[in-house]
């Protein structure tokens, strides 16, 4: 008899919050600022890391809330506004705790070593004072733009955008005069660096430039305060899913963009300091619910940090990890013979990009190439392999790109390379209206001994070389003409509509993959009954989907043995009695941004193991084109099996976490490295 899922009294406690999931995965990214390994400057960066993630979660799932609160009633209602109100004081908490780590651990290293920070102006030593005033007066003064709030004044608050409200006494009847007044980051730097003393280098806040210059311009005024304070708005573009035409969809999406700067406010965070009679000035005044505003410190917008200037150098940073080489994949060998002999897997950022580079450029000169394919997520912004598509076209091959334009915040990025590369005659299809085209691949077709030959790059990270020295992600180069065929039949659907037959190797969201997906996860089920070996491994980026974590739980209770590697978003319930004992979770978190999606299914000691671009997302599994391809290769297979192994080895960046996603301790001490840095010297030397 199949088992079946506990008793329904228990289904409300069959997942986690995915907002607080999510959280929980940006609160573990604050805490790598805690480890000895990084260098100061290191930790900067995570913490920047941290506030970017933040604004993106106020702008998106904050906002994406406050509308279901909006349009539901009752009881549905409720659960929203109790979801809003918990994910909002999480947003809070780690937005306090971001600034404790900058003010209480980074800034006193920074000083250590020989960077001071200014934290604030009234401790401006005199021999900077001047230099400050001068680079107000010279480079800041024209970029202010105060607007004295009247009852009449209609004032907008830029998505993200810095502000000051300044409170002063102008005399006579302007005895509480308020102003909105702008912290131009976005046109300036956001930090100074003044003039060195005592062998230490110092840095200025633009905040603090504009306090100690803006009384000097109003020498009669008595300024009462000034208080720093930031708007986040509603960043999504609502595109209404009725478009239908490719045409419609560019045009909306170009008027789209001007309109998300003026999203509805989700989440206001002002300077502590600021007196509750102002609070309640600027709630009414901006139309701002209490619920939204936050006061969380001095100094608003930590994604800045990214910008902090390192006077002292490489010292201050963790010793890099060069790029590999792949070691028996030529970096300027003919690649096409090569990889017609025999599958290539390459893994970034531990080797070198490079190699996808090569690929893309030798497809321009190759008199044999006759045409290219690809599609694009998420364009870097100066794309080389773009350059490379354009000058394909432009030496007479035949070249399609796929541009999905509803990538969210790369939209107009992805329009402006969609256009330049139909400019120079490449065939462009945009966005599918109503689903996202989130696959990453590529397919080179090229003229040998009077034949076809088809050479496919598959991936689970975008064609970006940015990203890619970020990201750790893999990607297989092959000519299996059975992944080259149905990838062919990929981009016929993506680029004339055509229906492809049914896939037998390539796993394909919006033709079957979820139905796969959980018939390989039953079929470990039915070997578990029957006694036979069994075991899921599967390394994502996110697991939300409910049917899905439902067929795990399942299996789990039937005695399949589960390992999930999954770094944010995740609502299944791991070690949970009668439910999910048989479930282990992992979260690695390090230099790089855990990205590529691998999934082993045991399958009675023949394993199936598939690599891709899917989470176990609804919006993946459902509303995107994603690809999923097998791994053939035995040699590629090992290496695969052996990282997924360093990846769940205790280590001291590899967490085991429990029911509520909470890290459970080791039982005896980990292992010192990381397991980012194991794999590493496993591809340098072949050891771990």
């Amino acid at each position: 008899m199949e088992t079946q899922l506990v008793s329904e009294s228990l289904s409300t406690a069959l997942f986690n919050d995915r907002d607080q999931s999510w959280l929980s995965f940006n609160r573990r990214v604050l805490e790598e600022t805690g480890f000895p390994d990084l260098g100061v400057y290191d930790k900067v960066r995570f913490v920047a890391i941290h506030g970017s993630n933040l604004d993106e979660f106020s702008r998106v799932r904050l906002a994406a809330l406050e509308q279901m609160v909006a349009h539901t009633e009752g009881e549905e209602r409720l659960q929203y506004l109790k979801t809003l109100a918990a994910a909002r004081g999480e947003v809070f908490r780690q937005s306090m705790a971001a600034r404790q780590v900058l003010e209480e651990k980074i800034i006193p290293e920074l000083a250590a070593q020989g960077v001071i920070i200014y934290q604030d102006s009234d401790a401006l030593h005199p021999d900077h004072r001047e230099e400050v005033i001068h680079i107000f007066m010279s480079k800041v003064l024209s970029y202010l733009q105060p607007v004295i709030i009247t009852p009449k004044t209609k004032i907008f608050l830029e998505d993200r955008m810095l502000y000051f409200l300044v409170h002063v006494n102008a005399g006579r009847r302007l005895e509480d005069l308020k102003i909105t007044l702008n912290i131009p980051s976005q046109s300036l730097p956001r930090f100074f660096m003044l003039g060195s003393r005592d062998s230490n280098h110092y840095v200025i806040f633009l905040d603090d430039v504009i306090r100690i210059g803006i009384p000097l311009l109003f020498p009669s005024f008595q300024f009462k305060g000034m208080y720093a304070f930031k708007v986040n708005r509603d960043a999504d573009l609502h595109l209404k899913e009725s478009i239908r035409e490719e045409e419609d969809l560019v045009e909306i999406l170009h008027r789209g963009l001007d309109v998300r700067r003026t999203g509805e406010p989700s989440l206001f965070q002002y300077d502590a300091a600021m007196p509750k009679a102002l609070v309640d000035f600027c709630r009414t005044r901006f139309g701002l619910e209490e619920g939204e505003m936050q006061p969380v410190g001095h100094y608003q917008g930590t994604i800045d940090l990214f910008r902090l200037p390192n006077p002292v150098g490489a010292s201050l940073l963790q010793q890099p990890w060069p790029a590999l080489r792949h070691p028996e994949l030529p970096m300027y060998g003919d690649y096409f013979d090569e990889i017609s002999r025999r599958d290539y897997l390459l893994h970034f950022p531990y080797q070198a990009y490079d190699y996808v580079l090569v690929f893309f450029n030798l497809a321009v000169l190759d008199q044999q190439v006759t045409e290219v394919m690809a599609t694009f997520y998420r364009v870097a912004q100066d794309s080389h392999i773009v350059h490379a598509l354009i000058s394909a076209a432009r030496n007479g091959k035949k070249v399609k790109a796929f541009v999905e334009i509803k990538a969210r915040f790369d939209e107009a990025n992805n329009l402006y390379w969609a256009e330049q590369m139909a400019k120079a005659g490449v065939e462009i299809t945009y966005s599918i209206p109503g689903i996202k085209v989130h696959a990453k691949a590529a397919l080179i077709k090229r003229r040998e001994n009077g034949n076809e030959k088809r050479y496919a790059y598959l991936g689970t990270g975008n064609f970006n070389e940015k990203t890619a020295a970020m990201y750790s992600d893999m990607g297989l180069l092959t000519s299996r003409p059975e992944l080259c065929g149905e990838l062919e039949s990929v981009f016929a659907f993506l680029y004339e509509r055509r229906q492809p037959a049914p896939f037998r190797h390539l796993l394909v969201s919006q033709f079957g993959s979820l139905e796969t997906f959980m018939d390989l996860i039953d079929r470990e089920r039915y070997h578990a009954l029957a006694g036979r070996p069994c075991g899921i491994t599967v390394k994502i980026n996110n697991l939300e989907d409910d049917e899905i974590i439902e067929r795990l739980y399942e299996a789990a209770q039937a005695g399949v043995p589960i390992t999930l590697l999954v770094r944010s978003i995740c609502r299944i319930r791991p070690g949970v009695k009668r439910l999910s004992e048989n479930i282990r979770l992992y979260r690695v978190v390090g230099r790089y941004l855990e990205h590529s999606r691998v999934f082993l299914f045991h399958n009675d000691g023949q394993d199936d193991l598939y690599l891709g671009s899917a989470d176990w997302m609804k919006r993946n599994l459902r509303s995107r084109v994603e690809v999923v391809f097998p791994i053939y290769d035995p040699a590629i297979r090992k290496e695969i099996m052996q990282f997924l192994e360093i990846q769940c080895r205790p280590s001291v960046k590899t967490q085991c976490l429990d029911e509520n996603l909470q890290a459970i301790p080791w039982p005896e001490p980990p292992e010192q490295y990381c397991a980012q840095e194991a794999f590493y010297r496993f591809l340098k030397n072949g050891t771990r």
